[in-house]
């Protein structure tokens, strides 16, 4: 009874965080890469993502461990690993308010509700808790670690532990307790010193494991994502700018704290402290490619503390009541703004992912039903893709699984400019490993550079070309294409870039109008990319360009474009499609049939499709 009265003033927040986590209900496409690692461990293979490859590709130890324990019980991880997020969501809520609780305790009680009530509305923790990865796991860890710091528990060890198995950057939160104390003790860190020199003793065996296995203790992604240069420090910059801006109250817990520093506790300074090191780390290391604010869930409840501390801080002269009143006025906006400012963006990226994971999911399962054969595939986004495909070889573009491109990448391009943060490429080690079908993240508009880097070898444009499928997602009326390109010839050469950079900057720049639905500029861009590549001209820039007349109405012009397409290179089933389209409503019956053969030779499971829309336009314009 006496535990349950201490939580139940935050009984109202785990409910509304429930109702937040039903809303964004979905499961992270990344989370799938350590699921693939579990099926494989379960099925006899052995703790790896290709079968006989022993390559570290996942930075979640201790979760894809514990996921696996999960399975081998006969349970659904997949399920479970969600369900476990969302409890550790709440941990973090109830911790949060436990923390604050002895932090405040001594002159406001009622203060430490508003941290943990900041922290249930955040949807940046709802958005991640039941998305399938560890993040919410490695956070409940650092707070703890944070929390046992504060109250100088003996208990320390425990989840610095944890947080080392779940993240490597649980080394770091080990180091950085050992900093703050240093810092705010003016002296050598003794506690936090005992209770890491122990971690490190318990994680030894963790460490040796992965040095015998693996024959390396950091993860493979730490040498295919780190790197160190401005492009990282900007975007780290700009990722921290956008938490401040949308969950940070443009740095406000930061900045008043440390203007009423002298009057701040030891510990408060020690949680002013652990926020900002850990803000600063995360700049550094260039912040994180999936843009929804995760690499701060481990300390938005010291946002939150630090938040309610420069409320305290600046209402501290006014007598009791008058305060109480003040912190319940100041508490509804806080809340407000920490549920609506970051909304848009968190739901945005929250039905993106949704309607991403639908369509790779869907062009892995056609390719099974397509393909028999043993084939191997090489894309930049292997998360359910992977998954789907459990025995085949995936090869990662940007080298998160597979150890010879995250550590003998090529170097940067010149003039390449990109949004990527995982620039790590070896288009000519990925060329002699010729996989039968690679997949770009974007479809046929090249976005990584990993995938941009292809485009510059003559290989890759003479031996693949592209299949597609017809695909229509559940929320949407329309559909479209989603294609790969299948290996058609041998891969051999010199595997030497040849074609200029600016040509693929044009070409994808040509792709963008085209999205956007500006069929003119798309038109000079494709052009432009022609008049700056040598020959033989890539046929899917010769076609694209078609495509944009088409669109715009230019017919004719369309017509010969294709027609030009397929005398370069009769395998491109986008040229065949149009030109049967063409020939089947107006008619020409000959012509028609004629790329129909090419169809049922290239995309015979697409041919009833192409079938039935000519068919449907012929007849609105000949009722």
């Amino acid at each position: 009874m006496k535990h349950f009265k201490t939580i139940a003033p935050v009984i109202p927040a785990f409910l509304f965080f429930g109702w937040l986590t039903r809303k964004l209900w979905f499961i992270q496409d990344d989370a799938y890469i350590s699921f693939r690692y579990v099926a494989n461990l379960l099925n006899g293979h052995g703790l790896v993502y290709n079968i006989g490859e022993r390559i570290e590709g996942f930075t979640n130890f201790g979760w894809v461990i514990y996921t696996a324990l999960i399975g081998a019980l006969g349970a659904d991880y997949i399920l479970w690993s969600r369900i476990t997020g969302l409890l550790c969501g709440m941990g973090i809520i109830l911790l949060t308010f436990l923390m604050a609780r002895h932090l405040f305790e001594d002159t406001d009680p009622w203060l430490s509700l508003l941290p943990a009530y900041l922290v249930a509305v955040n949807p940046a923790l709802a958005y991640w808790s039941p998305a399938g990865l560890e993040t919410a796991a490695f956070a409940l860890t650092v707070l703890s670690s944070l929390y046992c710091y504060v109250t100088r528990s003996r208990w320390l060890v425990l989840p610095v532990v944890l947080a080392v198995w779940i993240r490597p950057e649980g080394a770091f939160v080990a180091g950085l307790l050992m900093l703050v104390e240093a810092i705010t003790e003016r002296r050598l860190p003794i506690y936090t010193g005992r209770m890491v020199g122990l971690a490190f003793i318990l994680s030894l065996p963790f460490a040796a494991f992965k040095l015998l296995y693996y024959g390396s203790i950091l993860p493979n992604p730490f040498y295919a994502k780190t790197g160190w240069h401005w492009d990282y420090l900007t975007s780290g910059l700009e990722y921290a700018g956008k938490f401040f801006a949308d969950m940070g109250f443009v740095g406000i817990g930061v900045l008043v704290p440390l203007i009423f520093w002298k009057r701040l506790s030891g510990s408060l300074r020690t949680v002013w402290l652990f926020t900002v090191f850990y803000t600063v780390y995360i700049i550094l290391i260039g912040g994180d490619v999936l843009k929804v604010y995760r690499f701060f869930i481990p300390i938005i409840a010291c946002f939150g503390v630090l938040i309610a501390l420069s409320v305290r801080c600046i209402v501290s002269g006014l007598v009791r009541k008058t305060r109480y009143l003040v912190y319940f006025l100041a508490a509804v906006p806080l809340l407000a703004l920490t549920l609506r400012q970051p909304w848009d963006h968190v739901t945005t990226y929250n039905s993106t992912e949704k309607l991403f994971l639908q369509k790779m999911q869907f062009m892995a399962q056609r390719m099974l039903e397509s393909d028999s054969t043993d084939f191997s595939v090489a894309v930049a986004t292997i998360g359910i893709f992977g998954y789907e495909l459990l025995g085949h070889d995936v090869i990662d573009l940007v080298g998160l699984t597979d150890s010879t491109i995250a550590r003998h990448s090529e170097p940067p391009i010149k003039g390449m400019t990109t949004t990527w943060k995982e620039q790590k490429h070896n288009s000519k080690y990925l060329l002699t490993r010729a996989p039968d079908y690679i997949v770009f993240s974007t479809g046929v508009k090249p976005s990584a550079p990993a995938e941009r880097a292809l485009l510059l070898f003559p290989e890759f444009l003479n031996s693949y070309r592209t299949v597609g499928w017809f695909y229509k997602p559940s929320q949407t009326n329309t559909g479209t294409i989603v294609p790969a390109f299948k290996k058609v010839r041998e891969v051999k050469g010199s595997f030497v870039p040849t074609y200029p950079v600016e040509y693929v900057q044009h070409y994808k720049l040509g792709l963008d109008y085209y999205v956007a639905g500006d069929q003119q500029r798309a038109v000079r861009e494709f052009s432009q990319a022609l008049k700056v590549s040598p020959k033989p001209y890539n046929p899917y820039v010769i076609y694209q360009k078609g495509f944009s007349h088409m669109l715009a109405g230019e017919h004719e012009t369309a017509v010969k474009l294709f027609d030009l397409v397929l005398a370069q290179d009769s395998m491109v089933f986008e040229a065949h499609k149009d030109l049967y389209f063409y020939s089947a409503v107006s008619g020409d019956t000959a012509r028609a049939n004629l790329h129909l053969r090419w169809l049922k030779k290239l995309v015979p499971w697409y041919v009833p499709k192409i079938m039935e829309d000519a068919a449907r336009t012929k007849a609105k314009i000949n009722p």
